[in-house]
């Protein structure tokens, strides 16, 4: 029998929305929805800038790359917590304690502890430039181009840099490890060795009574080369949504890293429509009176419709001939 085949090719366009967000004090920031993998606003993402604490996304994920058993000891020692800026923020570790890698972990990003980072440099790779090295390999993997560490905290150094749009591949990779998602969305945590630590965005509903229920997870970072920055994790419908801010001021002892963070999330779920994106491909076989469809994958499709019209076209030139 005679069969006639029907190709239906449907395409409902991804349009991008044109987000309106109100003035900023971030000079940098982005915002990626993690479901439709793509950007849906920026400004000067690929701007070249230091990241602060934002660092120590990296440091972590490094960190559990590199570990075996999260729940071995690491004994404190001196050389671990040398040379660490006591004017930095800190988890609280002394030599002398014992935690596990895990502990570590918390400690590096609900905090911010760059005593933490640094121990676990020495726990991981005997020394901080050995640890920072694997940094930087880890750092080619994800693909970014823009990014090099120069140590594990975050702290003002020269060499050290980034872009929002790197921090927001960096995170968007991390947040697939769900071990670095489970400590990045905790608020709370004690370590085995009775220490409580709790995710930095905590104090800004304590101290400044901000509502900051919004934020699943969060990476605050200040400096007085990078100013204040942050990292986010939100949701708008039920869409997982990346949030970066780089370069923000602290203007009347406002944090405006959270306070930009917090706008754009409230623009973002007021404004924001999750485009309709969807491209279907059916074939219908007529047969006498019977009908018959299924899916044809859209790969095939495109090299079916370019054959014909490559054959259309050889046909024509045949009978100009």
């Amino acid at each position: 029998m005679k069969k006639i085949i029907l190709f239906f090719i449907c395409f409902f366009p991804i349009y991008a929305w044109a987000l309106e967000v109100p003035n900023l004090s971030s000079e940098a920031a982005i915002v990626y929805d993690m479901d439709l993998e793509s950007v849906i606003w920026d400004k000067n993402s690929n701007e070249v800038r230091s990241v602060a604490s934002l660092t120590k996304i990296m440091t972590v994920l490094t960190a559990i790359e590199n570990i075996d058993n999260f729940s071995e000891n690491v004994f404190i020692t001196n050389e671990m917590l040398a040379g660490i800026y006591w004017n930095a923020s800190v988890a609280g570790l002394k030599v002398g304690d014992t935690v596990t890698y895990q502990d570590l972990l918390y400690a590096a990003i609900l905090p911010s502890g760059a005593d933490a980072t640094q121990i676990l440099a020495y726990a991981v790779s005997g020394s901080v430039d050995t640890f920072v090295a694997k940094m930087n390999e880890l750092a080619k993997k994800i693909g970014v181009e823009n990014t090099h560490y120069v140590n594990t905290t975050g702290l003002d150094q020269d060499g050290a840099y980034s872009t929002a749009y790197d921090q927001m591949l960096i995170l968007n990779y991390a947040l697939q490890n769900p071990l670095f998602k489970e400590i990045y969305t905790t608020k709370e945590y004690t370590l085995t060795n009775g220490l409580k630590v709790e995710a930095s965005v905590n104090k800004y509903n304590q101290v400044l009574n901000l509502d900051t229920s919004k934020i699943i997870g969060s990476k605050t970072g200040n400096t007085d080369l990078a100013g204040l920055c942050m990292s986010a994790l939100f949701y708008h419908e039920d869409h997982e949504m990346i949030l970066i801010t780089l370069g923000a001021e602290r203007i009347d002892d406002l944090p405006y890293n959270l306070i930009d963070t917090l706008t754009i999330i409230d623009t973002v779920n007021q404004n924001y429509e999750i485009p309709v994106a969807d491209v279907t491909t059916e074939s219908v076989f007529l047969e006498k009176e019977e009908i018959e469809t299924f899916n044809i994958p859209y790969e095939v499709v495109i090299v079916l419709v370019v054959v014909l019209f490559l054959g259309l076209t050889l046909l024509c030139r045949r009978k100009k001939k």
